[in-house]
Protein backbone atom coordinates (compact mmCIF):
# COMPACT_ATOMS: atom_id res chain seq x y z
CA UNK A 1 0.00 0.00 0.00
CA UNK A 2 3.01 2.29 0.22
CA UNK A 3 3.21 4.49 -2.67
CA UNK A 4 5.70 4.57 -5.10
CA UNK A 5 7.16 6.13 -8.35
CA UNK A 6 7.99 3.93 -11.66
CA UNK A 7 11.35 3.31 -10.23
CA UNK A 8 10.18 1.46 -7.17
CA UNK A 9 10.47 4.85 -4.87
CA UNK A 10 8.79 5.28 -1.99
CA UNK A 11 6.71 8.36 -1.76
CA UNK A 12 6.53 9.75 1.83
CA UNK A 13 3.93 11.94 3.11
CA UNK A 14 5.36 15.57 1.36
CA UNK A 15 5.11 13.68 -1.86
CA UNK A 16 8.95 12.90 -1.92
CA UNK A 17 10.38 10.08 -3.81
CA UNK A 18 12.84 7.99 -0.69
CA UNK A 19 15.28 5.29 -2.57
CA UNK A 20 14.47 2.61 0.11
CA UNK A 21 17.91 2.05 1.37
CA UNK A 22 17.85 5.64 2.43
CA UNK A 23 14.79 4.66 4.64
CA UNK A 24 15.33 3.40 8.40
CA UNK A 25 14.56 -0.05 9.37
CA UNK A 26 12.74 1.11 12.04
CA UNK A 27 10.29 3.03 9.63
CA UNK A 28 10.37 0.03 7.19
CA UNK A 29 9.10 -2.14 10.00
CA UNK A 30 6.64 0.42 11.16
CA UNK A 31 4.98 0.36 7.44
CA UNK A 32 4.72 -3.23 7.58
CA UNK A 33 2.96 -3.52 10.65
CA UNK A 34 0.67 -0.41 9.98
CA UNK A 35 -0.21 -2.29 6.22
CA UNK A 36 -0.21 -5.49 7.59
CA UNK A 37 -2.73 -4.85 10.29
CA UNK A 38 -4.78 -2.30 7.88
CA UNK A 39 -5.13 -5.58 5.52
CA UNK A 40 -6.28 -7.75 8.24
CA UNK A 41 -8.63 -4.92 8.99
CA UNK A 42 -9.85 -4.78 5.59
CA UNK A 43 -10.64 -8.64 5.39
CA UNK A 44 -12.39 -9.02 8.48
CA UNK A 45 -15.02 -5.71 7.22
CA UNK A 46 -15.29 -7.64 4.53
CA UNK A 47 -15.99 -10.87 5.98
CA UNK A 48 -18.34 -8.77 8.29
CA UNK A 49 -20.25 -7.34 5.49
CA UNK A 50 -20.98 -10.98 3.73
CA UNK A 51 -22.11 -12.15 7.60
CA UNK A 52 -25.03 -9.23 6.99
CA UNK A 53 -25.88 -10.05 3.75
CA UNK A 54 -26.13 -14.13 4.90
CA UNK A 55 -28.21 -12.62 7.64
CA UNK A 56 -30.40 -10.67 6.15
CA UNK A 57 -31.25 -13.12 3.50
CA UNK A 58 -32.35 -16.31 6.00
CA UNK A 59 -34.08 -13.55 7.81
CA UNK A 60 -36.10 -12.66 4.98
CA UNK A 61 -36.26 -16.47 3.78
CA UNK A 62 -37.60 -17.40 7.27
CA UNK A 63 -40.23 -14.26 7.05
CA UNK A 64 -41.37 -15.45 3.66
CA UNK A 65 -42.32 -18.75 5.06
CA UNK A 66 -44.68 -16.69 7.72
CA UNK A 67 -46.26 -15.06 4.62
CA UNK A 68 -46.77 -17.91 3.19
CA UNK A 69 -48.36 -19.95 6.15
CA UNK A 70 -50.40 -17.36 6.71
CA UNK A 71 -51.63 -17.23 3.07
CA UNK A 72 -49.99 -13.76 2.28
CA UNK A 73 -48.59 -13.28 -1.34
CA UNK A 74 -44.50 -12.88 -0.45
CA UNK A 75 -44.10 -11.18 -3.84
CA UNK A 76 -46.51 -8.22 -2.64
CA UNK A 77 -45.31 -7.80 0.72
CA UNK A 78 -44.18 -4.26 1.78
CA UNK A 79 -40.89 -4.24 3.31
CA UNK A 80 -40.68 -5.79 6.70
CA UNK A 81 -40.45 -3.89 9.81
CA UNK A 82 -38.91 -4.46 13.01
CA UNK A 83 -38.05 -7.70 14.59
CA UNK A 84 -37.15 -9.32 17.65
CA UNK A 85 -36.22 -13.10 17.02
CA UNK A 86 -35.80 -15.35 19.68
CA UNK A 87 -34.88 -18.79 19.95
CA UNK A 88 -37.27 -21.43 21.82
CA UNK A 89 -35.27 -21.08 25.40
CA UNK A 90 -35.39 -17.17 25.08
CA UNK A 91 -31.52 -16.86 25.92
CA UNK A 92 -30.64 -15.96 22.11
CA UNK A 93 -32.23 -13.01 20.41
CA UNK A 94 -31.37 -11.34 17.17
CA UNK A 95 -32.56 -7.67 16.34
CA UNK A 96 -33.19 -5.92 12.99
CA UNK A 97 -34.14 -2.82 12.82
CA UNK A 98 -34.26 -0.21 10.37
CA UNK A 99 -33.73 3.61 10.91
CA UNK A 100 -34.43 6.10 8.65
CA UNK A 101 -32.57 9.42 8.36
CA UNK A 102 -34.73 12.58 7.97
CA UNK A 103 -33.67 15.67 5.73
CA UNK A 104 -35.73 18.90 5.15
CA UNK A 105 -37.31 19.92 2.25
CA UNK A 106 -38.01 23.28 0.82
CA UNK A 107 -40.49 24.13 2.52
CA UNK A 108 -38.10 24.71 5.86
CA UNK A 109 -37.73 28.07 4.28
CA UNK A 110 -41.62 28.49 5.26
CA UNK A 111 -41.39 27.24 8.52
CA UNK A 112 -38.16 29.88 8.96
CA UNK A 113 -40.15 32.45 7.94
CA UNK A 114 -43.23 31.59 10.48
CA UNK A 115 -40.52 31.88 12.97
CA UNK A 116 -39.10 35.17 12.25
CA UNK A 117 -42.97 36.21 12.64
CA UNK A 118 -43.08 34.63 15.76
CA UNK A 119 -40.13 36.22 16.98
CA UNK A 120 -40.91 39.89 15.68
CA UNK A 121 -44.47 39.62 17.13
CA UNK A 122 -42.43 39.79 20.69
CA UNK A 123 -44.71 37.25 22.49
CA UNK A 124 -44.16 35.99 26.01
CA UNK A 125 -42.78 33.39 24.28
CA UNK A 126 -40.40 34.86 22.50
CA UNK A 127 -37.96 34.64 25.24
CA UNK A 128 -33.96 34.78 24.56
CA UNK A 129 -33.90 31.11 25.21
CA UNK A 130 -36.06 30.48 22.31
CA UNK A 131 -34.33 32.59 20.08
CA UNK A 132 -31.04 31.11 20.21
CA UNK A 133 -32.77 27.80 20.11
CA UNK A 134 -33.94 28.91 16.42
CA UNK A 135 -31.28 30.20 15.16
CA UNK A 136 -28.69 27.12 16.33
CA UNK A 137 -31.85 24.92 14.57
CA UNK A 138 -31.26 26.64 11.39
CA UNK A 139 -27.49 26.37 11.07
CA UNK A 140 -26.04 25.07 8.15
CA UNK A 141 -22.84 23.10 8.20
CA UNK A 142 -20.22 22.94 5.57
CA UNK A 143 -21.98 21.10 3.36
CA UNK A 144 -25.32 23.12 3.72
CA UNK A 145 -27.11 20.20 5.89
CA UNK A 146 -29.43 21.92 8.73
CA UNK A 147 -29.76 19.36 11.63
CA UNK A 148 -32.34 17.47 11.70
CA UNK A 149 -32.21 16.56 15.30
CA UNK A 150 -31.85 20.48 16.28
CA UNK A 151 -35.26 20.93 14.05
CA UNK A 152 -37.04 18.05 16.13
CA UNK A 153 -35.70 19.44 19.17
CA UNK A 154 -37.85 22.90 18.17
CA UNK A 155 -41.58 20.80 18.61
CA UNK A 156 -41.00 19.70 22.19
CA UNK A 157 -41.67 22.92 23.50
CA UNK A 158 -45.14 23.56 25.00
CA UNK A 159 -45.81 26.80 22.81
CA UNK A 160 -49.07 27.42 21.67
CA UNK A 161 -49.09 30.72 20.03
CA UNK A 162 -50.05 30.31 16.52
CA UNK A 163 -47.41 31.38 14.80
CA UNK A 164 -45.26 28.87 16.79
CA UNK A 165 -47.20 25.92 15.61
CA UNK A 166 -47.89 26.84 12.40
CA UNK A 167 -43.89 26.56 11.87
CA UNK A 168 -44.15 22.99 14.12
CA UNK A 169 -46.36 21.65 11.26
CA UNK A 170 -44.37 22.55 8.37
CA UNK A 171 -41.20 21.37 9.77
CA UNK A 172 -42.87 17.91 10.51
CA UNK A 173 -44.32 18.54 6.65
CA UNK A 174 -40.71 19.22 5.40
CA UNK A 175 -38.82 16.17 6.85
CA UNK A 176 -38.61 13.52 3.95
CA UNK A 177 -36.59 9.95 4.30
CA UNK A 178 -33.49 10.39 2.68
CA UNK A 179 -32.40 7.01 3.13
CA UNK A 180 -33.03 3.97 5.29
CA UNK A 181 -30.49 2.08 7.13
CA UNK A 182 -30.74 -1.28 8.83
CA UNK A 183 -28.54 -3.16 11.09
CA UNK A 184 -28.63 -5.78 13.11
CA UNK A 185 -27.85 -6.86 16.94
CA UNK A 186 -27.63 -10.32 18.42
CA UNK A 187 -27.99 -10.75 22.23
CA UNK A 188 -27.57 -13.92 24.62
CA UNK A 189 -28.49 -14.16 28.16
CA UNK A 190 -28.03 -17.42 30.57
CA UNK A 191 -31.97 -17.73 31.06
CA UNK A 192 -35.22 -15.98 30.26
CA UNK A 193 -34.74 -14.06 33.37
CA UNK A 194 -31.19 -12.66 32.92
CA UNK A 195 -30.79 -9.34 31.68
CA UNK A 196 -29.29 -9.40 27.34
CA UNK A 197 -25.88 -8.97 26.95
CA UNK A 198 -25.29 -7.53 23.46
CA UNK A 199 -22.52 -9.23 21.13
CA UNK A 200 -20.41 -6.87 20.46
CA UNK A 201 -20.00 -6.42 16.42
CA UNK A 202 -20.54 -3.23 14.71
CA UNK A 203 -22.67 -4.26 11.62
CA UNK A 204 -24.31 -1.36 10.67
CA UNK A 205 -21.63 0.27 9.51
CA UNK A 206 -20.98 -2.30 6.78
Amino acid sequence: MVLQDEKGFWINGKGEAVHPDMIRVDEQLKTELVERIIAAAQNLTGLISIFKTECNEQVDAYFDLLLQNYGVDAKGKSVKGNMNLKNFSSTAKVEIRAMDTLKPDEKIQIAKMKLDEFLKEETEDATPIVRTLIMKAFEVDKKGNIDTKKLLALRSYDITAPKWVEAMAIIADSLQVASTKSYIRFYTRENSESDWKLIPIDIAAV
